[in-house]
């Protein structure tokens, strides 16, 4: 089956949506599927991030306009072409909300190519009827979103809320997958790409884009309730953003210079080492969380990990089994799970050990790949 992946988000941004891509692509291939990922002309000069699986290219539609716009559409002419000329047998959209996968819908529709679309992201309020039910009928969204043959959601709070937008029908929940071995035994680097020795002290770990949704400021502020129990504990944070320069204020402010640090982009190798060496992993997020795959990932590691109770993080963890919740925004509640799990070591093993076998059971790229294929071979007929 020839297989197109359609999206805005794909090498060289980083995030859950270009983790989600590079992930299947890759399993896709291994089942003996070609996969051509469809994207947007863009600039590549700041060329970070994962290289696409071996087998697996792209192709480019033009834009409306020059490339140095970013916030521009492809052609739909040309992306209808690009389809065309490459006769897929499935078109597959990820991510609701954005131009080339919406636009993708459309071509596919045309073509009379079976298409699905996979729902990665929720946002504010987004279990709100009062805000969502009137939205939805006004945003132009919807006339493309029900172009699609079968619409997947990453997680039951992104089902909930790209239903709204859809006419009739139910989409099917398959969640992010994981490359579990990949975190679990990560493959040897040099010492200068992860130095053990600078992480022998309690190390707590976060990584994401520094957004303000993801809540790393909450993350920041409750570190010195976390030092005053265990003053040799050190916070790590990978990832760039907005928020950056912030970030540096609030640790400047709360005297925590030295205790957090800020890494700013980790590199694809370095990363399932520093999953690895943490004691602890944690995910702050404050709104708008589908899903989380840096949790994933970090299960998939064996390490006891701390959530905020919001979007579809519950789905995954179940508090006090395979991880600790706390509320959104309470950075006391953060802190006192960072601490309990710092506090005892037989809860910290127990936590990393049902965490790598939630993620075995349930994210691994061949068991999510599986259920996607069968979804491929629905609409396909």
């Amino acid at each position: 089956m020839k297989i197109a992946l359609c999206s805005d988000w794909v090498y060289p941004s980083v995030g859950g949506v270009q983790s989600h891509i590079l992930g299947l692509a890759g399993q896709l291939r291994e089942m003996g599927h070609e996969v051509v990922i469809v994207t947007k002309e863009m600039d590549r000069s700041d060329a970070q991030g994962d290289p696409y699986p071996e087998g697996v290219r792209e192709v480019r539609a033009k834009r409306l306009t020059e490339p140095e716009h970013v916030l521009m559409p492809p052609s739909p002419r040309d992306l209808r072409d690009l389809l065309r000329r490459e006769g897929f047998d499935v078109v597959h959209a990820h991510h609701a909300f954005t131009p080339t996968p919406l636009l993708s819908l459309e071509a596919a529709d045309r073509l009379g190519v079976p298409s699905v679309l996979t729902n990665h992201s929720i946002t504010f309020a987004n279990s709100s009827d009062l805000i969502w039910g009137p939205v939805s009928q006004v945003l132009p969204f919807k006339r493309y979103i029900n172009l699609a043959n079968r619409v997947i959601a990453v997680s039951g709070s992104a089902a909930e809320f790209i239903e709204r937008f859809m006419d009739g029908g139910k989409p099917v929940v398959i969640p992010n997958g994981v490359d579990v071995g990949r975190f679990h035994e990560p493959k040897p680097v040099q010492r200068s790409v992860v130095d053990p020795g600078r992480f022998e002290h309690p190390m707590i770990f976060g990584v994401g884009r520094l957004a303000f949704r993801k809540g790393f400021h909450l993350l920041v502020e409750s570190m010195p309730r976390v030092l005053r129990r265990h003053l040799e504990a050190r916070l790590y944070v990978a990832g760039r953003g907005m928020m950056m320069g912030f970030l540096g204020l609030l640790i400047e402010s709360l005297d925590l210079q030295g205790k957090v640090n800020l890494m700013g982009y980790v590199s694809d190798e370095a990363l399932p080492w520093l999953y690895r060496m943490c004691d602890v992993f944690v995910l702050p997020s404050v709104s708008a969380e589908a899903f989380g795959i840096t949790l994933i990932e970090a299960m998939a590691a064996g390490r006891p990990v701390v959530a905020s109770r919001i979007g579809g993080v519950p789905e995954i963890i179940d508090d006090g089994v395979n991880g600790l919740l706390f509320e959104p925004w309470d950075s006391s509640g953060l802190s006192e799970a960072v601490n309990t799990i710092l506090e005892n070591p037989k809860l910290a093993e127990d936590l990393g050990m049902r965490a790598h076998r939630s993620a075995e059971e349930n994210y691994s790229w061949p068991r999510v790949a599986r259920r996607i294929e069968e979804v491929y071979m629905e609409v396909v007929g």
